[in-house]
C-alpha cells in the first residue's frame, strides 16, 4: 500500500489579492478539505488580512467538491468576511457550479468561471497602463 501524502495547497499574494489554488481534482474527504482550509485559514490572520482587499479561491483545476469541501469553503468565505475582505471562487466547472446551485450556496459565493490567470491577463490587455 502506498501511503497517501499531503497535498499543498498553492498559495500567493498577488498585489493585494490572496489567490488559492488546490493542487488536487477534488476536494472530496473531510481530511483533504481541513488541509486545505487550514492552508487558506493560516493566511488570514488579522496582520495579514489588513493588506488584503480580496481572496481568490481559484478552482480550475478541482473537478469535484463534497459536502465537506463546501464546509470549508463556507467557513473560509465567513473568516474572509468577519475580515472585511471579499472572498470570490473562479474558474468553477460545470458540476461544482451545479452543486452550488443546487444547495444554493451560489447565493453567498461570488463565482466566475474564468481561472485567475486568464483573468488577469483580461484585465491586463483592457487596462495596459495598469501594469
Amino acid at each position: 500500500m502506498v501511503p497517501s501524502r499531503r497535498e499543498k495547497t498553492d498559495i500567493r499574494l498577488d498585489d493585494s489579492v490572496l489567490v488559492v489554488a488546490p493542487t488536487t481534482k477534488s476536494i472530496s474527504t473531510r481530511k483533504h478539505a481541513k488541509y486545505f482550509s487550514a492552508d487558506v485559514a493560516e493566511h488570514l490572520t488579522p496582520t495579514a488580512v489588513s493588506r488584503l482587499r480580496r481572496v481568490v479561491i481559484d478552482l480550475s483545476g478541482v473537478q469535484w467538491v463534497s459536502s465537506a469541501g463546501l464546509n470549508e469553503l463556507i467557513h473560509l468565505h465567513s473568516l474572509a468576511r468577519s475580515a472585511g475582505t471579499e472572498m470570490h471562487l473562479l474558474g468553477v466547472c460545470e458540476a461544482i457550479r451545479d452543486v452550488l446551485r443546487i444547495t444554493r450556496l451560489e447565493r453567498i459565493f461570488d463565482v466566475e468561471l474564468s481561472s485567475w490567470e486568464s483573468a488577469s491577463r483580461s484585465a491586463e490587455e483592457l487596462n495596459p497602463s495598469a501594469s
